[in-house]
């Protein structure tokens, strides 16, 4: 007889000889290995998160070990980027808006001009004066205070200039306290007065005109003016912007390093965004930092 037919029949006679109850038992039992079979062999697909998940760390659904999940972070947007710098830019303004309510007084706001922003003759004229005496080796203090003693005696006005003698400015200048080039300065101050009436035609604003608001060929005519150097072109340049635009923005070199003590930074851009392009307020900067620098105020706002 063959093995598979007599294998078949002992188990016949095996389930012939159990009893109805202990037949049905062996049948519930087999059935149930079969369903078990069945249902291991058949694995739910993972969904696109559970993937991810699974894929990441902890364990899954069947109890295997996975690798630990990782946080994943976007990187950032160019807007978020650029909040940090614009905080920075905010700072800054704040920093400044604090300079110019402590120190940014208008140039010669307080010497008695009628009105120290507008382009007059008599203004333009009185910062030059500026310019000449506080670029000498004295101080501030007796070069504003000798600024000031020109301009009560009307030498802001060109006629009033050019019919003045060598000893009356010179006088001026003493009582000002500008006596260390007194004999020199009046001497060119007489000079200036002619140069003035031939070259500009009693009006330096006349200068800009002729230099093609070119701020380069200002500061070369400027120079021909006797007590004017590069020092004294760089004062001009700082107090003069606001009333003549074409030099603005500019910071003297000086003032700059002052500015980056602060915090500021060393960009005239910069700084001019800063302000609002405000020529009055570019203005009133330059003069801030000329102070905060005289009076070694930097570590105010550093």
């Amino acid at each position: 007889m063959p093995r598979n037919q007599a294998a078949g029949r002992r188990a016949g006679e095996d389930l012939a000889s159990q009893g109805p109850t202990t037949r049905k038992r062996t049948r519930e039992a087999d059935d149930q290995r079969s369903k078990g079979k069945e249902e291991k062999d058949i694995k739910p697909t993972p969904s696109k998160k559970q993937k991810s998940k699974t894929a990441t760390g902890g364990a899954d659904e069947q109890g295997n070990e996975v690798k630990e999940e990782k946080e994943t972070q976007s990187a950032p947007s160019k807007k978020q980027k650029s909040k940090p710098a614009t905080s920075e830019e905010d700072l800054i303004k704040r920093k400044i808006d604090t300079l110019l309510s402590k120190y940014g007084t208008l140039p010669l706001a307080d010497l008695g001009l009628p009105d120290p922003s507008s382009p007059s003759s008599e203004n333009v004229l009185a910062l030059v004066y500026n310019a000449m005496l506080t670029s000498t080796r004295i101080s501030h203090e007796l070069a504003h205070k000798s600024v000031k003693c020109l301009i009560e005696a009307g030498y802001h006005d060109i006629e009033t200039l050019r019919k003045s003698t060598w000893e009356e400015r010179t006088e001026v200048l003493t009582k000002g306290g500008y006596t260390r080039y007194r004999e020199k300065t009046a001497t060119g101050l007489g000079e200036l007065a002619e140069f003035v009436t031939e070259k500009y035609d009693n009006d330096l604003n006349n200068l800009v005109k002729a230099a093609d608001s070119s701020p380069p060929k200002i500061r070369a005519l400027l120079k021909e003016i006797k007590g004017i150097g590069n020092v004294g072109l760089d004062i001009f340049c700082d107090t003069a912007q606001h009333i003549w635009p074409c030099l603005a923005p500019f910071i003297d070199p000086r003032s700059m390093k002052t500015a980056q003590q602060c915090g500021f930074g060393d960009d005239v851009e910069t700084l001019w965004a800063a302000v609002g392009k405000d020529l009055e307020r570019m203005c009133r900067l330059a003069a801030a930092l000329t102070t905060v620098r005289l009076e070694k105020k930097e570590k105010e706002f550093a």
